[in-house]
């Protein structure tokens, strides 16, 4: 009996290990597009901060062409490096209440300290 345990420890240690490597899920996939996305729509309100014209017309573009995420799903990954994989994505997106189901695309996901981002 007391050989058993430390087998199924470490056991058990070895699937806890296994779930924290390997490609990324729909659902890290998607935090990382989200979190992209973030980043794209905080540029472009630091951009339209100004006042005038030019201003005024990037506040309204950036308006118009706000998109939500509404899922990622993994059609498949390829290791593409240390630490990083080539997917293929297909995404349902939200745009004026409107849903959109896009064409597959291509992103390069890369692990980090904070965890997945996106590249395209």
């Amino acid at each position: 009996m007391k050989r058993i345990a430390p087998l199924a420890l470490s056991g058990l240690l070895m699937l806890a290990l296994a779930g924290c490597s390997g490609a990324p899920s729909d659902g890290d996939i998607k935090e990382a597009l989200q979190a992209d996305q973030k980043r794209a729509q905080a540029q472009a309100e630091a951009l339209a901060a100004g006042s005038g014209p030019a201003a005024d017309m990037l506040r309204q573009m950036s308006a118009q062409s706000r998109v939500e995420i509404v899922s990622a799903r993994k059609l498949g990954c390829k290791q593409d490096g240390e630490k990083a994989y080539r997917c293929d994505v297909e995404m349902e997106l939200k745009q004026g209440g409107k849903a959109i189901k896009g064409p597959p695309v291509s992103l390069r996901l890369v692990k980090g300290s904070d965890g997945w981002a996106a590249q395209r």
